[in-house]
């Protein structure tokens, strides 16, 4: 009788659950069909399903972005800014957890403070001029990269988990702490690292505001502010925009697909373990 009582709580779930599908895969599906038509099958007919499959719509917008020179500076600037800005929020987030430095628990409250005060966009611009590193790929990596408030307050709620005799035990055994943080917390702490490390980079990878404001050189731009430049100069034909769009997305379309998992069992970990 309970299971019976339940059915209609679930199908109300599962109703639910496609109609949030549909809201968000909508738009997706909508861009991947406009980018298949032509552009005279788009202006006879915006809305409806696709007929000409002009694949070739992908290739003329690769090489009139070109994208092809705005990709390598994306994967430079996201997997140095990721590996970094992890490593960061791990080595400040261990001692704070186990309250190794002084004032630990005022520490945190500051992170935790950081995800509601604004970005410092102002000072951080001078900073970068002064220092002469206006509109260069290393400029915008420091920039990007930074110990983010999210991954502080995630890291020391997984740490937590850990237990500390751990540490004790290391200790005893002679192992430094860099050492100990290294080879045996890095390696507990993989599904968290997955969990933030696609989080990060999917914030680097579109990024468009700071890139906007601190690269001025097309030799510099990421694949966003190419996309920007790209749409800008385009903006009549949305075939050739959308073929774009889906271009920029892809990457990471593919890595949530592949990824979704880590994701989840990370966030679900540091949730239940913090």
């Amino acid at each position: 009788m309970g299971k019976i009582k339940n059915i209609p709580f679930r199908v109300f779930c599962y109703v639910l659950m496609i109609v949030f599908l549909f809201i968000y895969l909508f738009p997706l599906f909508f861009v991947a069909n406009t980018s298949l038509k032509t552009s005279q099958d788009y202006m006879l007919h915006p809305t409806s399903l696709t007929t000409t499959w002009a694949f070739d719509n992908y290739i003329t917008a690769w090489n009139k972005a070109n994208f092809g020179a705005y990709i390598g500076n994306s994967v430079l600037y996201t997997a140095v800014c990721t590996i970094a800005s992890l490593i960061l929020s791990l080595l400040i987030a261990f001692p704070i957890s186990r309250k190794y430095i002084p004032a630990s628990g005022f520490l945190y409250v500051l992170f935790l403070c950081g995800l509601f005060l604004p970005s410092g966009l102002i000072p951080t611009f001078q900073m970068v001029l002064n220092m002469g590193l206006y509109d260069t790929r290393l400029g915008y990596m420091l920039v990007m990269t930074g110990v983010n408030a999210t991954s502080v307050f995630f890291f020391t709620g997984y740490f937590k988990s850990i237990p500390r005799e751990l540490d004790e035990a290391a200790s005893i055994d002679g192992c430094g702490y860099l050492r100990y943080v290294l080879t045996c917390i890095i390696p507990l702490a993989q599904p968290a690292m997955v969990s933030m490390g696609m989080l990060s980079m999917i914030g680097v990878w579109n990024d468009i505001v700071s890139s906007t404001i601190y690269l001025t050189s097309e030799t510099n731009y990421n694949i966003t502010r190419g996309l920007f430049v790209f749409t800008g100069q385009y903006s009549n034909d949305w075939t050739l925009t959308a073929a774009g769009l889906l271009i920029v997305a892809a990457p990471l379309i593919a890595v949530y697909v592949f990824g979704q998992r880590y994701i989840v069992d990370g966030v679900m970990a540091g949730g239940l373990k913090g």
